[in-house]
């Protein structure tokens, strides 16, 4: 899935890093699982428990998908039980609106006839279909708050169908929730990540007709087959929370990955549409960006400036003072929220009998990049580094 910093990328070097720094862990703790990739391969590649975290619900969701399990799932059985109540639920909606399928589901390719179904699509979303959902039930949030914006209205109708309906079994529905993440990931009409959709310009109006025809059901089928199949060696958990909770689950001797945020922006303003879906409640939302208020939003101190650096410390300080490792990716240069590599390895000195500093080299977001100044992604070095008890 898109994500800011995500560590797949890293594994080849990454992976073997953590497999060797964890050999005389029982537990490992990955507190900003972001997109779950590390917690993840942790758990399938390693007999540690995985305890995996993050501020933001659908972070948690992915995480517990694969980390909280240790069978695989009957994908092919999950999807046929599953669609058939989400079709249900979409069935009984669309049979309201018999040319459904033609006009939410557009082949366009003349801007100006784009503009005129993006706003057809808008106006539905906010003013038609409200009275409609109110009388048959249930949460509807990305219909509401985000249909004929980042999605489609049918795509956003299949979205809350499908998250309304997931199985009741535990392990089963973080599977679909993950799933589902992944599918409105990969479906969402916006530049990069879901800060803001595309609107319907000249330039970009194609844009949202190639996401709008993106098949919900067939996306969130294929990464369902993929979640099911992978399960942890080892049960571990996962929790929405600090990171300083997650970490005192460790005991003397185990081993924290930490990669904290980078930017001076709160990642919850890049991902509050995957945020909505996992939470599944219906959320008041204002401006382009479709944003829900800021208190509704999680935010890290280390995405604040006059606290990144306290952060760091309460990090370095809380493995150190709990005698458990850190293995810590973060860009060697200076981040934009005015941390370094090179500030927590001074935070860490002294602390730890021995701190190790790898380079490789990667590419971060720019967010979306810029046609004007830059593109979507920026080479640059990034340090993994070691800090051991």
């Amino acid at each position: 899935m898109k994500y800011m910093g995500h560590k797949g990328k890293l594994l080849p070097v990454l992976g073997e890093i953590l497999k060797c720094e964890s050999v005389n862990a029982r537990r490992v703790a990955d507190p900003f699982c972001g997109s779950g990739a590390v917690s993840w391969f942790l758990a399938q590649s390693t007999s540690k428990a995985i305890f995996s975290s993050d501020l933001q619900s659908f972070a948690a969701a992915r995480a517990a998908a694969v980390v909280e399990r240790t069978i695989v799932l009957d994908a092919d059985s999950i999807i046929r039980t599953w669609f058939q109540a989400a079709r249900k639920v979409v069935n009984s909606i669309v049979v309201h609106f018999p040319n459904s399928s033609r006009s939410i589901q557009p082949d366009l390719t003349i801007a100006t006839r784009i503009r005129s179904l993006v706003v057809r699509s808008r106006k539905f979303c906010h003013s038609v279909l409200p009275s409609l959902l109110d009388n048959l039930g249930g949460e509807f949030p990305m219909t509401i708050a985000y249909g004929g914006h980042y999605f489609s209205p049918m795509q956003a109708l299949e979205l809350d169908a499908l998250r309304q309906t997931v199985p009741s079994s535990i392990a089963e529905s973080n599977a679909c929730i993950a799933a589902l993440v992944e599918a409105a990931s990969r479906c969402a009409a916006s530049p990069g990540h879901t800060a803001q959709p595309f609107q319907p310009t000249d330039t970009a109006a194609r844009f949202i007709v190639e996401a709008w025809d993106r098949d919900v059901w067939d996306l969130t089928a294929q990464a369902l087959r993929s979640v099911a199949c992978a399960h942890a060696q080892t049960k571990g958990k996962a929790l929405v929370g600090d990171y300083q909770d997650c970490i005192r689950n460790l005991e003397p001797g185990d081993l924290v990955f930490a990669d904290p945020p980078y930017s001076d922006v709160h990642y919850s303003r890049f991902y509050h549409v995957l945020e909505t879906l996992a939470r599944g409640f219906e959320v008041t939302v204002t401006g382009v960006g479709r944003y829900p208020p800021l208190s509704e939003r999680p935010g890290s101190s280390f995405s604040r400036k006059g606290e990144a650096h306290s952060a760091a410390r309460a990090l370095v300080d809380g493995c150190a003072t709990q005698q458990v490792s850190l293995v810590l990716t973060f860009p060697s240069e200076g981040a934009s929220n005015g941390l370094t590599t090179a500030d927590f390895v001074r935070l860490g000195t002294g602390k730890f009998a021995s701190i190790e500093v790898y380079e490789v080299s990667s590419t971060f977001s720019t967010l979306g990049g810029s046609a004007a100044s830059r593109g979507g992604r920026k080479a640059c070095i990034e340090s993994i580094a070691c800090f051991r008890v």
